[in-house]
């Protein structure tokens, strides 16, 4: 199976690394391509932000899905993931309604550590609008943006752990990396806290190529839903 991931962002900093992360998840036939969004901002963390993203990442899939078997909008946001769904017959998944679908499998008591921003009250209302509302315990920010996730990995991890150790508190037993930027971090957070962490890149990456291999697709020519 070939996958389009497609990191919502106006440069191209993250996609060798983003590629990299996913094909050491993915399953052995799995081929896998990133491409950004050559404009926009380099990070989605406000209002303005997501709302820019979408139409772009909405251009550039409808302009390259037909070589591809299924799509991953590679936000925790999960841009256009909705609208797009409603446009092509082929798996489309965002990394948070996949992370939050796997979790509700495993837990009642969800936390969520993203970035200190207005991305906490849209993760909130895709939390919401995704039916696990009630499920969500805790949602926090590490103080450290998107942008300078690298070059800080570090105080990031030291962040990620004091956080996830507060949502524990508020009664979270699992704990979900509430951005793409924190890929491959997930395993170092619950050898440290003892407690599951689920990264929402992977998540993703597993839960399309299960529908691709389950065969799933829409079937649009029978008005279908």
């Amino acid at each position: 199976m070939k996958i389009l991931v497609v990191n919502p962002i106006g440069d191209d900093s993250w996609d060798e690394s983003d590629k990299q992360f996913f094909k050491s998840v993915a399953s052995p036939k799995t081929e896998i391509d990133v491409k950004s969004l050559g404009m926009g901002p380099p990070s989605v963390e406000t209002v303005k932000d997501f709302e820019m993203v979408k139409p772009l990442v909405k251009e550039l899939t409808l302009k390259f899905h037909r070589e591809y078997d299924g799509i991953i909008i590679n936000c925790f946001l999960d841009p256009a993931v909705d609208e797009l769904k409603n446009i092509l017959d082929k798996p489309v998944v965002g990394p948070g309604e996949s992370s939050l679908a796997l979790a509700s499998i495993f837990s009642k008591k969800i936390g969520i550590i993203s970035i200190r921003s207005e991305a906490l009250e849209l993760i909130k209302q895709r939390c919401i609008s995704l039916g696990y509302g009630e499920r969500i315990v805790s949602i926090r920010g590490i103080g450290i943006h998107v942008v300078d996730l690298k070059e800080k990995w570090d105080k990031v991890r030291l962040e990620l752990i004091e956080e996830s150790k507060n949502a524990v508190k508020e009664g979270a037993d699992l704990i979900i990396l509430g951005c793409t930027g924190l890929a491959g971090l997930a395993n170092t957070i619950s050898e440290e806290l003892r407690t599951p962490v689920l990264d929402p890149a992977a998540a993703s990456l597993k839960i399309i190529e299960s529908l691709i291999s389950l065969n799933m697709k829409r079937w649009r020519s029978l008005n279908v839903r």
